[in-house]
């Protein structure tokens, strides 16, 4: 069972870190047992989560861990100065097991260094590379990890896969005295798992001695190894947790960022990106869930046997074709018995004459030209697994050459019944746990514990300002310059809303129209909307004016002579306004499956699109005590089976949502 991320998981794992974490800023750091947890920001983007186990992993995580109330001292450390900082870059070391977080901002540059090989050690640099604090210290042959030395990487080993020429391969692997997967995984830097998909690829035995593999089988394995480098190179497609069949049942026993040869037999599950498979396959320990209440457990144990039995079936399907294609095979020796056994004695007796493989291959070459019966059948030797593959009945056949044609035979039907064994052994298993099912009790909604919640994913939409109307519109606003431009220029479509406030500092609004125009209500709401978020509700006024206009009227270019800075636009024509809005917000939440979403917007908007609500304005009570004050008001304001979703929303999210400056909840 795979328990670590190899050096190619964090080379395939490396682009969706650094679309993740470069450019956020770290807005906190938790330790849970080995576990720690980046808690970052990224500014239009929104909150994540970057895990980091030393010798284990690295990648974002959608769990949400409850916060240890006594952080240790190296947290504490990290904390002081990493908090708040930016993250400027991910990288990974060579092709090692180690990953370098630069986070700094303009006066100092400091590195955060996870090292995911042997026991694993997790290390701060100051911005000379002097080791300011590690989770580990510790003296060995090739460098020492201890306070202000300089930081050393660990010797390099082996060729890189990605830029090892094609023609070293043959010499790496001819120069070795141990096993094929040995030399590649030593000679080229890999694991051992990437090393049996490059033997499988180029259908050589991962066990057989390097020194005994002829010419044909070193070019098989440089194929297989140009194979996999190219697929590598290729990057994450269909990320996925392997399965295997056992007596217990169905088992993971792999996470791999695209499918694997040799796992082509087994049930797997594939997820949309590599982080999130790795994040599902670990799950979450005991020692994260500490402190945290956990979710129902009947209906999670329901859910996880629902998946056994889903991928048990699965296991059944590929099984059955299994014992298929072995009694298929077992058939096919016995109808062409006396054939198949010409063709293991011709080989055999050839090898034991002291030929060559190369040799013999080349003899059954000549025999096909020559009309020879028992050449012909032959399609291919491949020495290293000392196995020959016949043509019987236009089915393709492996046979082992060690064996006569009776134990060919045998073997291929012993296969099939083991098969068929495991298929009613799986079967009996999906009853059992079908029964398991049956027993599960639910347990009382009052006193059901919750869930590690996962965070949750944002919508598109929510890098903007946004709320949805009282007549279901989508109405969107731009949070700074940026967004405005982005507003604009990317998604003003010709059947949308163009609405801004009557004054300077107000956020580009629009108003989402897929078919059929607004009403009356919608254009107000999205009127005062604007207003809201313009630099009324920081100056404290009760009411003010907005216009909209259609999206052919706005452009970007100035007119002839004139100068419009960057992000502006011209109005051209009439202004339609709306007079006399009220200052006058409300902040509610939408139960959106497991979660709560905050929104706001107009009170007419937010009472008819949300569950639990309240009403906010303008006030002197500074933003993070206000957050606070929203989310005790909300939950007092959920039932009692839907109050952990209020707790779980972090106050990030409900600070996003509120406009600049101070405010008050209105009773």
């Amino acid at each position: 069972m795979k328990d670590t991320m190899s050096n190619v998981d964090i080379r395939m794992i490396l682009p969706e870190l650094q679309q993740a974490a470069v450019g956020s800023f770290i807005k906190n750091v938790y330790q849970y047992g080995e576990v720690f947890v980046l808690k970052l920001y990224l500014p239009g983007g929104g909150t994540s989560q970057l895990l980091i186990e030393p010798g284990r992993r690295i990648h974002l995580t959608e769990f949400r861990r409850a916060a240890p109330r006594n952080p240790p001292k190296f947290v504490t450390v990290l904390r002081k100065y990493l908090r708040e900082k930016k993250l400027l870059s991910v990288t990974q070391h060579d092709l090692d097991r180690i990953v370098i977080l630069e986070v700094g901002d303009a006066e100092d540059t400091y590195k955060l260094v996870a090292e995911l090989f042997g026991s694993g050690n997790l290390l701060l640099l100051d911005p000379e590379n002097r080791i300011f604090i590690a989770r580990k210290y510790r003296k060995m042959r090739d460098r020492d990890i201890m306070p202000k030395a300089i930081y050393q990487f660990p010797p390099p080993r082996g060729i890189d896969v990605f830029t090892v020429e094609t023609e070293r391969i043959t010499e790496i692997v001819a120069e070795s005295k141990s096993n094929v997967v040995r030399t590649l995984a030593s000679r080229l830097n890999l694991d051992a798992l990437s090393c049996e998909e490059i033997c499988t690829l180029a259908d050589v035995s991962p066990a057989v001695s390097a020194a005994d593999l002829d010419q044909q089988s070193l070019e098989d394995l440089k194929r297989g190894v140009i194979e996999f480098s190219k697929r590598l190179q290729e990057g994450v497609r269909d990320p996925r947790i392997v399965f295997e069949q056992t007596e217990e049942g169905l088992e993971s026993i792999a996470f791999i960022p695209f499918e694997f040869e040799m796992f082509r037999d087994n049930p797997s599950r594939t997820f949309e990106s590599f982080s999130r498979t790795i994040d599902e396959y670990f799950g979450v320990t005991e020692a994260e869930l500490e402190q945290e209440e956990t979710e129902d457990l009947a209906s999670r144990e329901r859910k996880r046997l629902e998946t056994i039995i889903e991928k048990q079936q699965e296991s059944i399907v590929n099984l059955e074709r299994k014992a298929e294609e072995a009694r298929r095979k077992g058939e096919l020796i016995y109808a062409h018995f006396q054939v198949v056994q010409d063709v293991l004695d011709t080989i055999s007796k050839a090898r034991s004459g002291g030929l060559s493989w190369n040799e013999i291959i080349d003899r059954i070459e000549r025999g096909k030209t020559e009309g020879n019966k028992v050449a012909a059948l032959i399609k291919r030797i491949v020495p290293s697994r000392a196995e020959v593959i016949v043509t019987l009945n236009d089915t393709d056949v492996r046979l082992d050459i060690r064996l006569s044609a009776q134990d060919n035979a045998s073997r291929a039907y012993e296969t099939a019944k083991k098969a068929e064994r495991k298929i009613e052994g799986a079967r009996k298993q999906i009853e059992r746990t079908r029964e398991r099912m049956k027993k599960l009790q639910v347990v009382a909604p009052s006193t059901r514990p919750r869930r590690p919640t996962k965070v949750r994913k944002r919508k598109w939409y929510e890098k903007f300002r946004w709320f949805i109307s009282s007549e279901g519109f989508l109405v969107l606003g731009g949070r700074d310059a940026k967004t405005n431009e982005q507003l604009a220029k990317k998604h003003l479509r010709p059947n949308d809303i163009f609405l801004h406030a009557a004054l300077h500092g107000a956020p580009y609004t629009v108003i989402k129209v897929p078919d059929q125009p607004p009403g009356e209500q919608t254009l107000r709401e999205a009127a005062q909307f604007a207003v809201i978020f313009s630099r009324a509700w920081q100056d404290g006024f009760t009411t003010g004016d907005a216009y909209w206009v259609n999206p052919e009227q706005v452009s970007f270019s100035p007119p002839s002579g004139e100068y419009l800075p960057s992000g502006a636009v011209m109005i051209y024509g009439t202004k339609n306004y709306i007079r006399g809005v009220p200052i006058d917000l409300a902040v509610g939440v939408l139960i959106d499956d497991d979660y709560a979403v905050p929104m706001a917007g107009p009170p007419s908007a937010i009472s008819v699109q949300t569950k639990y609500h309240l009403r906010i304005a303008p006030g002197n009570m500074k933003k993070g005590q206000l957050v606070k004050e929203i989310l005790n008001r909300l939950k007092r304001l959920a039932s009692d089976d839907e109050i952990f979703l209020i707790e779980e929303i972090p106050q990030e999210d409900i600070m996003r949502v509120l406009p600049p400056g101070g405010g008050q909840v209105v009773d």
